[in-house]
């Protein structure tokens, strides 16, 4: 069961990647609370920071963080929570990320890579992975911007004003979006992700992701966990950088 588990994570997580070789340089920080450093950023470095923990950890070590927490992870038996932060810049000015279009199926299809998806509700989605171990889980998108708000819950809210506070800069975000990914039939418990979308140049936005998935003990060791996360990341900011509106 447990060879089972740890090679539909390892599935979920490769089928994020790009086809395409990837070139990125990745830096590791060893701090969660890590500056953003917009000059580093944009020569194309990605910087983040991921680690493994118990949930009690997680509350004690980053209670701040846990604040994002809108599917009660922390409270789950038998988890392990993998805490991350990317941060990147994307070659795309910031007026492109609004709610549409990141609730857009061709470019929720696009950054989803392989996997396939179907809209079942206004910002809920059924997404499938492919192959002879596919599953699938539902995604579900909420946004907090200037001109729209579609935060539907007091845990909700109070994630997305706990990411404003998380980096300073965030406070000047022109959305942040936050998902929840649940119901899964293979691969990870539950996740939540929240990503401020930061104007840096006319041409350029910054994006802050925090994450928090729930694992079952067990299920991958932590260098291969960091690997993956670190791939992901990579073929994001790429498939992101690719997109074409028609």
């Amino acid at each position: 069961m447990e060879h089972t588990l740890r090679r539909l994570l390892l599935t979920f997580f490769l089928n994020l990647l790009a086809a395409l070789p990837l070139s990125a340089m990745t830096v590791a920080q060893k701090d969660l609370a890590f500056p953003v450093n917009s000059q580093e950023l944009l020569k194309r470095e990605i910087h983040y920071f991921i680690k493994m923990l118990s949930p009690r950890k997680v509350t004690v070590q980053y209670p701040d963080l846990a604040e994002l927490d809108s599917l009660d992870l922390l409270k789950r038996k038998a988890v392990g929570i993998v805490v991350s932060k990317s941060v990147y810049v994307v070659n795309k000015p910031v007026g492109f990320f609004d709610d549409k279009q990141l609730l857009d199926e061709k470019y929720m299809a696009h950054v989803l890579g392989d996997q396939s998806l179907k809209r079942v509700g206004p910002e809920t989605f059924l997404v499938t992975v492919p192959g002879a171990k596919g599953y699938s889980y539902k995604l579900r998108a909420f946004f907090d911007a200037d001109d729209v708000s579609t935060l539907p819950s007091s845990k909700i809210t109070r994630a997305v004003t706990a990411a404003k506070n998380l980096d300073v800069i965030s406070k000047g975000a022109s959305l942040i979006m936050l998902r929840e990914h649940t119901n899964f039939t293979g691969g990870p418990e539950a996740g939540v992700s929240v990503s401020s979308f930061i104007p840096l140049k006319e041409d350029r936005t910054l994006v802050i992701t925090y994450n928090l998935w729930a694992l079952k003990r067990g299920v991958m060791e932590s260098k291969k966990i960091k690997e993956n996360f670190v791939n992901e990341v990579e073929a994001v900011r790429k498939l992101q950088d690719s997109f074409q509106i028609p």
